[in-house]
This record gives C-alpha cells, structure tokens and sequence, in this order.
C-alpha cells in the first residue's frame, strides 16, 4: 500500500469529509427500512460495466478547488488523494488536504471514499473522514456513456447532498458537491492525475 503521507494516498477523503461536514448524515433508510435503494434491474453485466469507470479513479492525483461558506464567499483549498483498487471489486480512495481547510473545519483534512458497484443496487459510494464520525452512503448511476458518475443519499432524500464526478478524459476529473432543495454548488474539487514520480 502507499505511504499516504509521502505518496498522496489520502487526496480523495477529502470529498467525503467535505459531504460529511455540510450535513450529510448516515446512511438513511427508505420507506422498508432497508438502508440502500434497490434497484433490481441493475444486473450483474452492468455492475461489471461500471466497474470498468470506476477504475479510471485508480492512480494518485493532486485536487484543487474550493467550498463555499457563508455567505456564498469561495473558500480555497487543495490536496492530493490516491484511489487503489482493492479485490478486483472496490476502489479505494483516500483524500489529504495540503492547503485550506475542508468544508471551514480546522484539523479535518482527512477522509476516504469506498467506491462500488453492486448488482441490485448500483453505483455506491461510502465516504467517511475526519468531519464526522459516521459513514455516509450514498448510491448513483453512470450518465452521458460513462463520463458522469451521479451519486445521492441512499435514502433518496432530495433535499440533502449530491455528489458528482465528471471524467475529462483518463488523467482529470472533478467532482462537484451540491445541496439543499434548490441544489446549490456547495464544493468543487478538480483532481489532475500526478505523472511524475
């Protein structure tokens, strides 16, 4: 495994503690009281297929962007994260700011991100970090011929945050935060895959 502290292993918590530290809760459950939006039609075949995106996350990267604070003032932050396969089926990736604070919290830079794919269900993203104790779920689908990956709450609650990726092309990526009911931009992170070594 990489050294986080030498190699960037931790850049992509810092998506998750940021979801986290503006107000998504837990895991939430829908009306059975099952914890994941199940959708049955999501087969095996695509699970694979998605898997297959979700390996573009694998690689060390440097980020840079902002969130915003009160006031709608942009606050800048940057870092690097380092996403690695793990059992052929999950990508992990884990995120370490290196300037700025995430989402306003002093000392939470840290965070890391369990990206899935799961037949039944669909794209899964677990995040969790140093903003919070708790693990936030969330569940998604791929758009635009797998250039978008879109995720929500795993209790579909609209009011609450969305996360989403948009790949340009094999070496960038950037992921937008967003929430609330009228779905404001609440962080924007550009990750840019480190080639020198």
């Amino acid at each position: 495994m990489v050294n986080l502290k030498s190699g960037a292993l931790r850049a992509c918590l810092g998506i998750l503690v940021s979801i986290a530290a503006i107000g998504l809760g837990g895991c939430q459950t829908n009306k059975t009281g099952a914890c994941c939006a199940a959708d049955p039609s999501y087969s095996v075949s695509q699970a694979d297929s998605d898997r297959a995106l979700l390996a573009k996350l694998v690689g060390d990267w440097r980020f840079e962007g902002y969130w915003t604070g009160a006031g709608g003032a942009r606050n800048n932050v940057q870092g690097r994260a380092a996403g690695v396969l793990v059992n052929n089926y999950f990508i992990t990736m884990d995120v370490q700011t290196t300037s700025g604070e995430l989402a306003g919290r002093t000392s939470r830079d840290e965070g890391s991100i369990l990206f899935a794919s799961e037949p039944g269900i669909g794209l899964t993203a677990s995040a969790w970090g140093d903003a919070s104790p708790s693990i936030t779920r969330l569940v998604g689908h791929s758009e635009s011929s797998g250039s978008v990956l879109a995720y929500v709450p795993a209790g579909g609650n609209s009011n609450a945050v969305a996360f989403t990726i948009r790949f340009e092309g094999d070496n960038r990526f950037t992921a937008d935060i967003t929430g609330g009911p009228n779905g404001q931009r609440a962080a924007t992170y550009t990750f840019t895959r480190v080639t020198d070594k």
